[in-house]
């Protein structure tokens, strides 16, 4: 059965198929309307095999796997972490600021001056490309010995915060509840706990450590220095946890 050729809309080549045999453009493109945005954004979060949550699910299952797996070239059915942190990020700084819900501190943003208490409502992407940073020279320092290049550990760290991020969005709800029983205080306190927690148990199933002993020890290490970046950053939220 013969095909029909088709002119490239992007590079003018004539071929045969589903896509650009020169450029690899899709044959059959629409006009850019509503429609078509709804469902190239429905269909770049939800898609089963590419995916917002199919990357979601594996990063709660297993951690460890999935970026291992990313890292040595798995990409095909994960979207691009980087694009999915500035979505999820943006996302989070409209609810966050908009609905005046905060994570440091426990002032209204009307309240603030400004500083890291506005940044962490605000802009929430900048926000956890510096942790990312700042987690994935702590990476390659302590877990040198690995083999991974820096940029290795920030991939890791972004894959990180956008699964942080995405479990931000859904305490949403929460937040609006605890803020009416007075209860936000100690949630802030046990989020950050939890911040801390899914870093070292995705760290812990990264690298291994059940079958490394020595990363086991630099582990520890990592732990310390997370807590205290905790303690460091967080330390309004800890002065409201325990008054």
């Amino acid at each position: 059965m013969s095909q029909h050729t088709v002119t490239c809309k992007n590079c003018e080549n004539q071929f045969t198929g589903h896509f650009c045999n020169n450029c690899g453009q899709k044959a059959n493109l629409h006009r850019i309307d509503l429609k078509h945005l709804l469902h190239e954004f429905f269909h770049a979060t939800t898609h089963l095999d590419k995916g917002l949550l199919y990357t979601a699910k594996k990063m709660l299952l297993e951690p460890g796997k999935t970026i291992r797996d990313y890292l040595n070239g798995k990409r095909v059915r994960h979207s691009n972490p980087f694009l999915m942190l500035l979505i999820i990020g943006g996302l989070c700084s409209l609810t966050y600021y908009n609905l005046e819900l905060k994570l440091v501190s426990s002032y209204k943003i009307t309240e603030l001056d400004g500083g890291l208490h506005v940044i962490d409502s605000k802009f929430f992407a900048i926000l956890y490309i510096l942790y990312s940073l700042f987690f994935s020279i702590c990476d390659y320092i302590i877990f040198h010995y690995k083999g991974y290049n820096f940029t290795e550990y920030f991939t890791m760290n972004v894959f990180i915060a956008t699964e942080v991020l995405l479990g931000l969005l859904i305490l949403v709800p929460l937040w609006l509840i605890g803020g009416h029983y007075d209860l936000n205080r100690y949630l802030r306190f046990i989020v950050g706990l939890g911040f801390i927690g899914y870093l070292i148990f995705v760290r812990y199933h990264f690298f291994e450590v059940k079958n490394d002993k020595k990363a086991g020890t630099r582990l520890i290490i990592e732990a310390f220095v997370l807590i205290l970046f905790f303690f460091t950053f967080s330390w309004k939220t800890i002065a409201d946890f325990f008054q």
